[in-house]
């Protein structure tokens, strides 16, 4: 067996290291920094920075110079590698494992913290947009008592339903489907119900929890239009049709937006409806 698979799994075996590259597999294809790790898992940086350094030098992760902060982000494929190595040369082939096939229709769920705007919202757009292509749900880790009025408000000014849409727990149906996170504490939880078929993360920015109500109408507005391009750009991919691999990849593209959309599709994004404005005649006097 090749030594560095050797090396990536005996430094998995650290509980500590094993937390680390847990939640950076969690939070991609975003990265994280040192502090931010740090305070996430309770430990304080010095104990960290060990570990980045062995888990970086065996290929784990992937280091990124992003002015002055340093972002780490995780490889599993470099894992799978070594999973894999070890399949074949330790078990001669007999640890094989096959990733279960998509359910038919595929299930889509959307999980925030309280399931009171962020997750509605997904929920609300993905009905319009994966119209009998995808069973859509949404669930929060802690639910709210009720939904936002506000984010309600927003979803029946652009013509959705509302009336289907209350906070709740994540359901065990969710397991096998599509899971994505829209905070980081719901992509820090995941998985949840027992382990999906595919976990992705979208990150949202959300409203403001108390305040004046225009800077959480525009931070609505906002989360609104990123899940419209994300979920415009996902129903034009054959869900049912693609490979694992392929699907957890366009799902990882579609998480930073608009450009990532364009590609995974392969084409880009069609241009946006005008109405015709005619242009304003001269007066007589001009």
């Amino acid at each position: 067996m090749h030594g560095a698979s050797l090396t990536r799994l005996s430094l998995l075996g650290h509980p500590l290291r094993a937390r680390v590259f847990g939640l950076l597999v969690r939070r991609l294809p975003h990265g994280m920094t040192a502090g931010a790790l740090a305070q996430a898992l309770a430990v304080a940086p010095s104990t960290l920075s060990a570990h980045l350094s062995a888990l970086s030098a065996a290929g784990l992760l992937e280091p990124e110079r992003r002015g002055a902060a340093r972002l780490y982000r995780a490889a599993p494929d470099r894992l799978g590698e070594a999973l894999g190595m070890a399949g074949e040369s330790l078990c001669l082939g007999r640890a094989g494992w096959a990733p279960a096939l998509q359910t038919r229709p595929l299930r889509l769920t959307f999980l925030c913290d309280d399931n009171a705007a962020l997750s509605l919202i997904a929920e609300a757009l993905s009905r319009r947009r994966l119209a009998g292509r995808a069973l859509v749900g949404s669930a929060g880790l802690a639910p709210a008592a009720v939904p936002d009025p506000l984010a309600l408000a927003l979803l029946t000014a652009r013509g959705h339903d509302p009336g289907p849409l209350i906070p709740k727990a994540p359901l065990a149906e969710a397991a096998g489907g599509i899971l994505i996170a829209l905070t980081p504490r719901a992509a820090d939880a995941l998985p949840v119900c027992g382990r999906p078929a595919l976990c992705a993360y979208w990150p949202l920015e959300p409203p403001p929890p108390s305040g004046p109500l225009i800077p959480r109408a525009i931070a609505l507005h906002a989360a609104y239009r990123a899940l419209n391009t994300r979920l415009f750009a996902l129903r034009r991919l054959p869900l049912n049709r693609l490979p694992r691999v392929a699907l957890q990849a366009a799902l990882d593209d579609l998480s930073s937006g608009l450009p990532a959309a364009g590609h995974v599709c392969g084409s880009r994004p069609e241009p946006l409806r005008t109405a015709p404005c005619p242009a304003p005649r001269a007066s007589a006097a001009s």
